[in-house]
Protein backbone atom coordinates (compact mmCIF):
# COMPACT_ATOMS: atom_id res chain seq x y z
CA UNK A 1 0.00 0.00 0.00
CA UNK A 2 2.68 2.46 0.80
CA UNK A 3 4.23 1.62 -2.63
CA UNK A 4 0.95 2.80 -4.16
CA UNK A 5 0.74 5.78 -2.35
CA UNK A 6 4.13 6.67 -3.40
CA UNK A 7 3.77 5.90 -7.06
CA UNK A 8 0.56 7.98 -6.82
CA UNK A 9 2.28 11.14 -4.92
CA UNK A 10 4.73 10.70 -7.90
CA UNK A 11 2.20 11.27 -10.43
CA UNK A 12 0.18 13.54 -8.51
CA UNK A 13 3.32 15.79 -8.58
CA UNK A 14 4.57 15.48 -12.04
CA UNK A 15 1.27 16.70 -13.01
CA UNK A 16 1.77 19.56 -10.98
CA UNK A 17 4.84 20.21 -12.34
CA UNK A 18 4.02 20.30 -15.84
CA UNK A 19 0.90 22.74 -14.79
CA UNK A 20 3.96 25.26 -13.26
CA UNK A 21 5.45 24.54 -16.32
CA UNK A 22 2.97 25.80 -18.59
CA UNK A 23 2.02 29.01 -16.91
CA UNK A 24 2.87 31.81 -19.83
CA UNK A 25 3.03 29.38 -22.95
CA UNK A 26 0.83 29.96 -26.29
CA UNK A 27 -0.12 26.24 -27.16
CA UNK A 28 -0.36 25.62 -31.45
CA UNK A 29 -3.54 26.55 -31.41
CA UNK A 30 -3.14 29.43 -29.88
CA UNK A 31 -0.34 30.70 -32.04
CA UNK A 32 -2.01 29.71 -35.27
CA UNK A 33 -5.07 31.76 -34.23
CA UNK A 34 -3.24 35.09 -33.90
CA UNK A 35 -2.22 35.50 -30.22
CA UNK A 36 0.75 36.47 -28.86
CA UNK A 37 2.27 37.32 -25.07
CA UNK A 38 2.50 40.27 -23.65
CA UNK A 39 4.43 39.16 -21.16
CA UNK A 40 6.72 36.03 -21.42
CA UNK A 41 7.00 35.43 -17.90
CA UNK A 42 10.84 35.73 -17.40
CA UNK A 43 11.53 39.54 -18.16
CA UNK A 44 10.28 42.85 -19.11
CA UNK A 45 10.57 42.35 -22.89
CA UNK A 46 7.70 44.48 -24.28
CA UNK A 47 7.18 46.44 -20.93
CA UNK A 48 8.34 49.49 -20.16
CA UNK A 49 8.14 50.94 -16.05
CA UNK A 50 6.64 54.65 -15.90
CA UNK A 51 8.98 54.95 -12.83
CA UNK A 52 11.80 53.85 -11.64
CA UNK A 53 11.00 49.94 -9.79
CA UNK A 54 7.35 49.07 -8.97
CA UNK A 55 7.57 45.87 -10.21
CA UNK A 56 9.31 42.55 -9.87
CA UNK A 57 9.27 39.30 -12.35
CA UNK A 58 8.67 36.35 -9.34
CA UNK A 59 8.35 32.82 -10.12
CA UNK A 60 5.81 32.59 -13.71
CA UNK A 61 4.40 36.28 -12.36
CA UNK A 62 4.04 40.13 -13.04
CA UNK A 63 3.91 41.40 -9.21
CA UNK A 64 3.65 45.14 -8.33
CA UNK A 65 5.82 46.27 -5.24
CA UNK A 66 5.28 47.98 -2.28
CA UNK A 67 5.75 52.16 -2.73
CA UNK A 68 7.37 53.66 -0.07
CA UNK A 69 7.16 57.48 -1.45
CA UNK A 70 3.19 57.34 -2.22
CA UNK A 71 3.32 58.15 -5.79
CA UNK A 72 1.66 55.53 -8.72
CA UNK A 73 4.56 53.44 -10.24
CA UNK A 74 2.61 51.82 -13.36
CA UNK A 75 3.98 49.82 -16.12
CA UNK A 76 2.94 49.87 -19.43
CA UNK A 77 3.48 47.99 -23.27
CA UNK A 78 5.79 49.33 -25.89
CA UNK A 79 3.27 48.15 -28.35
CA UNK A 80 -0.04 49.83 -28.65
CA UNK A 81 -3.25 48.01 -29.58
CA UNK A 82 -6.69 48.65 -31.91
CA UNK A 83 -9.20 46.05 -31.38
CA UNK A 84 -8.39 43.05 -30.03
CA UNK A 85 -8.59 40.33 -27.22
CA UNK A 86 -7.12 40.29 -24.28
CA UNK A 87 -6.84 37.52 -21.57
CA UNK A 88 -4.80 37.29 -18.44
CA UNK A 89 -5.44 36.13 -15.01
CA UNK A 90 -4.84 38.11 -11.85
CA UNK A 91 -4.47 37.21 -7.90
CA UNK A 92 -5.32 39.75 -5.62
CA UNK A 93 -4.66 40.22 -1.67
CA UNK A 94 -6.51 41.91 1.51
CA UNK A 95 -7.08 45.80 0.05
CA UNK A 96 -5.94 44.93 -3.27
CA UNK A 97 -6.64 48.26 -6.03
CA UNK A 98 -5.35 47.80 -8.97
CA UNK A 99 -6.16 47.76 -12.51
CA UNK A 100 -5.93 47.37 -16.26
CA UNK A 101 -6.03 50.14 -18.38
CA UNK A 102 -6.38 49.96 -22.27
CA UNK A 103 -6.31 52.15 -25.32
CA UNK A 104 -3.89 54.22 -23.25
CA UNK A 105 -2.59 57.67 -24.72
CA UNK A 106 -0.65 60.12 -22.86
CA UNK A 107 -1.25 63.07 -25.40
CA UNK A 108 -4.40 64.81 -23.80
CA UNK A 109 -4.29 68.57 -24.29
CA UNK A 110 -5.23 69.08 -20.27
CA UNK A 111 -2.53 66.18 -18.94
CA UNK A 112 0.60 65.95 -21.64
CA UNK A 113 2.69 62.89 -20.63
CA UNK A 114 0.43 61.05 -18.32
CA UNK A 115 -0.53 58.15 -19.36
CA UNK A 116 -4.25 57.40 -19.58
CA UNK A 117 -7.52 55.28 -21.02
CA UNK A 118 -10.20 53.03 -20.03
CA UNK A 119 -9.75 50.94 -17.14
CA UNK A 120 -10.69 47.42 -15.71
CA UNK A 121 -10.97 48.07 -11.95
CA UNK A 122 -9.36 45.06 -10.20
CA UNK A 123 -10.23 45.42 -6.53
CA UNK A 124 -10.79 43.79 -3.34
CA UNK A 125 -14.53 44.52 -2.93
CA UNK A 126 -15.19 42.74 0.59
CA UNK A 127 -12.01 45.14 2.04
CA UNK A 128 -10.93 48.09 -0.03
CA UNK A 129 -14.01 50.56 -0.29
CA UNK A 130 -13.88 53.78 -1.72
CA UNK A 131 -15.17 56.66 -0.64
CA UNK A 132 -16.82 57.72 -3.25
CA UNK A 133 -18.38 56.40 -6.35
CA UNK A 134 -19.29 53.07 -5.42
CA UNK A 135 -19.80 50.30 -7.95
CA UNK A 136 -18.09 52.24 -10.37
CA UNK A 137 -15.25 51.70 -9.02
CA UNK A 138 -16.13 47.78 -7.83
CA UNK A 139 -14.35 44.68 -9.39
CA UNK A 140 -14.56 44.26 -13.30
CA UNK A 141 -16.09 47.80 -13.81
CA UNK A 142 -15.36 49.97 -16.52
CA UNK A 143 -14.03 52.05 -13.65
CA UNK A 144 -16.05 55.16 -12.98
CA UNK A 145 -18.12 54.99 -15.55
CA UNK A 146 -19.99 51.60 -15.67
CA UNK A 147 -20.61 49.29 -12.42
CA UNK A 148 -19.54 45.92 -12.71
CA UNK A 149 -22.47 43.31 -12.85
CA UNK A 150 -23.32 42.25 -9.08
CA UNK A 151 -23.92 38.38 -9.60
CA UNK A 152 -20.16 38.62 -10.78
CA UNK A 153 -18.41 34.87 -10.10
CA UNK A 154 -15.39 36.81 -8.03
CA UNK A 155 -12.64 34.00 -6.48
CA UNK A 156 -11.56 34.25 -3.05
CA UNK A 157 -8.35 36.09 -2.31
CA UNK A 158 -5.41 34.16 -3.07
CA UNK A 159 -7.07 32.14 -6.01
CA UNK A 160 -6.32 33.30 -9.35
CA UNK A 161 -9.16 34.93 -11.77
CA UNK A 162 -9.23 35.10 -15.24
CA UNK A 163 -10.17 38.25 -17.10
CA UNK A 164 -10.40 39.26 -20.68
CA UNK A 165 -11.28 42.41 -22.49
CA UNK A 166 -12.93 42.57 -26.08
CA UNK A 167 -12.68 45.70 -27.85
CA UNK A 168 -14.18 45.74 -31.55
CA UNK A 169 -14.49 49.18 -32.96
CA UNK A 170 -16.65 51.19 -30.40
CA UNK A 171 -17.80 48.01 -29.10
CA UNK A 172 -16.15 46.75 -25.70
CA UNK A 173 -16.69 44.26 -23.01
CA UNK A 174 -15.33 43.24 -20.06
CA UNK A 175 -15.32 39.53 -18.90
CA UNK A 176 -14.48 37.59 -15.27
CA UNK A 177 -14.26 33.82 -15.12
CA UNK A 178 -16.44 33.46 -18.36
CA UNK A 179 -18.98 35.80 -17.59
CA UNK A 180 -19.41 38.58 -19.45
CA UNK A 181 -19.38 41.68 -16.47
CA UNK A 182 -19.32 44.38 -18.43
CA UNK A 183 -20.67 45.81 -22.37
CA UNK A 184 -20.71 48.72 -23.70
CA UNK A 185 -20.50 50.75 -27.02
CA UNK A 186 -18.24 54.17 -26.91
CA UNK A 187 -19.77 56.23 -29.60
CA UNK A 188 -22.91 58.48 -29.21
CA UNK A 189 -24.08 60.76 -26.66
CA UNK A 190 -24.43 58.00 -23.76
CA UNK A 191 -21.12 57.15 -23.76
CA UNK A 192 -20.17 60.91 -23.67
CA UNK A 193 -22.59 61.65 -20.93
CA UNK A 194 -21.01 58.83 -18.65
CA UNK A 195 -17.61 60.84 -19.26
CA UNK A 196 -19.04 64.12 -18.58
CA UNK A 197 -20.35 62.77 -14.81
CA UNK A 198 -16.80 60.95 -14.05
CA UNK A 199 -13.00 62.41 -13.43
CA UNK A 200 -12.28 62.07 -16.80
CA UNK A 201 -15.01 64.80 -17.89
CA UNK A 202 -12.10 67.37 -18.60
CA UNK A 203 -10.04 65.35 -21.13
CA UNK A 204 -11.24 65.57 -24.62
CA UNK A 205 -12.06 63.04 -26.44
CA UNK A 206 -11.76 60.86 -23.36
CA UNK A 207 -12.18 56.60 -24.43
CA UNK A 208 -12.38 57.72 -28.11
CA UNK A 209 -8.97 56.87 -29.32
CA UNK A 210 -8.77 53.94 -31.71
CA UNK A 211 -5.30 52.57 -30.59
CA UNK A 212 -2.95 52.49 -27.43
CA UNK A 213 -0.68 50.78 -25.14
CA UNK A 214 -2.18 48.21 -21.98
CA UNK A 215 -1.06 49.75 -19.08
CA UNK A 216 -0.68 47.83 -15.18
CA UNK A 217 -1.60 49.76 -11.98
CA UNK A 218 0.25 49.28 -9.14
CA UNK A 219 -0.79 51.88 -6.66
CA UNK A 220 0.91 50.52 -3.60
CA UNK A 221 -1.16 47.37 -2.63
CA UNK A 222 -0.24 43.57 -3.79
CA UNK A 223 -1.68 42.51 -7.55
CA UNK A 224 -0.21 39.93 -9.36
CA UNK A 225 -0.53 38.65 -13.21
CA UNK A 226 0.28 36.11 -14.95
CA UNK A 227 -0.89 34.59 -18.24
CA UNK A 228 -1.16 38.18 -20.38
CA UNK A 229 -1.80 37.25 -23.88
CA UNK A 230 -3.70 39.63 -26.80
CA UNK A 231 -4.83 38.84 -30.15
CA UNK A 232 -5.31 41.10 -32.59
CA UNK A 233 -8.97 41.29 -33.95
CA UNK A 234 -8.48 43.81 -36.91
Amino acid sequence: MNILKGILLFFVLQVYHVQAQTQNVLTAKEKANGWQLVFDGESFNGLRKLADDGWEVKDGMLMATPIPHGRQMDIITEAMFGDFELSFEFEISKNTNSGVKYLVTSDFPSQKGVYLGLEYQILDDVNYKYPERGDLRSLASLYDLIPADINKPTKAIGQWNFAKIIVRGTHISHWLNGQKIVAYDRSGSSFKSLVQGSKYKDLENFGETRRGHLLFQNEGTPIAFRNIKIKSLN
